[in-house]
């Protein structure tokens, strides 16, 4: 996965609506405490843990790290990391990457960030990546999820007006090459189209054994 990959609505309005009333409560720190390095220079926003937000994780894990579509394009072995981040006007976060080893040891293959605010509670706060293709803005409707590989430079732009709230968070793949994940991907893909146009027949049984016989190379 060397392009970004959008998940729209993985949380309902309603869903959303509860963690942001429970924020209400929360006390944030700020977001340098978390940075690494460089970070540091160019970091300015408030974060906290989602374990410190009542009944968060047990809903992220159900819906999110639940997901089949999240699972089938990130084949996560692990998810950590996982926090509330929040931008107020003048708050923006630089020019950086992310860390290769996050905290904990595990290997940081691919970044999430989960939308709470929508569109119009701000303005600025994009999520701008750095691409071969040029800059892409992020802005998402509150409840949809973007992955991104973890070593491109990104940025958020200062916000103006408003709140930007997000959840972000860490995934390290089963399957460490983003061209081997693809293929899985694509490879699962065809597989399910041809049995919905052909039926059950001794390709699919191939193609399925083909399917399994990468991830038993590749894994990690």
């Amino acid at each position: 996965m060397d392009s970004v990959f959008v998940i729209k609505d993985i949380l309902t309005t309603e869903q959303v609506a509860s963690i942001c009333n429970n924020l209400k409560q929360v006390e944030f720190d700020d977001g340098k405490v978390t940075a690494a390095g460089m970070a540091k220079a160019v970091k300015n926003n408030q974060q906290v843990m989602v374990d410190k937000v009542p009944d968060l994780m047990p809903l992220l894990s159900k819906v999110i790290m639940a997901n089949p579509l999240f699972n089938a394009v990130t084949m996560p072995r692990a998810i950590v990391n996982v926090m509330l981040s929040r931008y107020q006007p003048g708050m923006e976060y630089g020019t950086h990457t992310d860390s290769a080893i996050m905290p904990g040891g595990n290997r940081a293959d691919i970044s999430f960030t989960l939308f709470l605010s929508s569109p119009d509670a701000y303005e600025g706060g994009d999520l701008v990546l750095e691409t071969a293709l040029g800059e892409q803005r992020i802005r998402l409707n509150a409840g949809s999820l973007i992955l991104y590989p973890t070593g491109e430079l990104h940025r958020v732009s200062p916000v103006t007006r408003g709140e930007r709230i997000v959840i972000v968070g860490w995934i390290q793949s089963r399957i460490r090459d983003s061209r081997k994940r693809q293929i899985l991907l694509d490879l699962d893909s065809a597989r399910k189209q041809y049995l919905e146009k052909v039926g059950h027949d001794r390709t699919v049984d191939i193609m399925l054994k083909t399917s399994m016989n990468l991830r038993r190379m590749w894994d990690e």
